[in-house]
């Protein structure tokens, strides 16, 4: 979560996704990291995904949860997790990589 709040004050994008006034005139490159919606909001190029869903809530029950496109957030419907198990999450991710690469594409 800090690193986009600090990034979004330092391209002046407020947490719902909305250009500040004072950077409507910059010259900073705001589509390396972001892209803008057709409603003037700015998204951030991101895919959020884990098997264990704490962070990512934390993230979307943030003053931030705005700021991301929902279809580009993924949580395993299991939510277990891999437990710190590098075979598990493999396992895990053989499973669902199929959706995740639809995110992508």
């Amino acid at each position: 979560q800090s690193f986009w709040e600090k990034l979004t004050k330092e391209h002046g994008i407020s947490a719902e996704g909305v250009l500040e006034p004072f950077a409507a005139n910059g010259t900073d490159r705001k589509d390396v990291f972001f892209y803008q919606a057709d409603d003037e909001h700015y998204i951030p190029r991101a895919i959020l995904m884990d098997l264990e869903p704490r962070v990512i809530n934390g993230i979307m029950n943030s003053p931030y949860k705005r700021l991301f496109n929902k279809e580009n957030v993924f949580v395993s419907k299991d939510g277990g997790g891999a437990g710190n198990n590098w075979a598990s999450g493999f396992s895990q991710g053989e499973k669902l990589k199929d959706d995740i690469i639809d995110m992508i594409v």
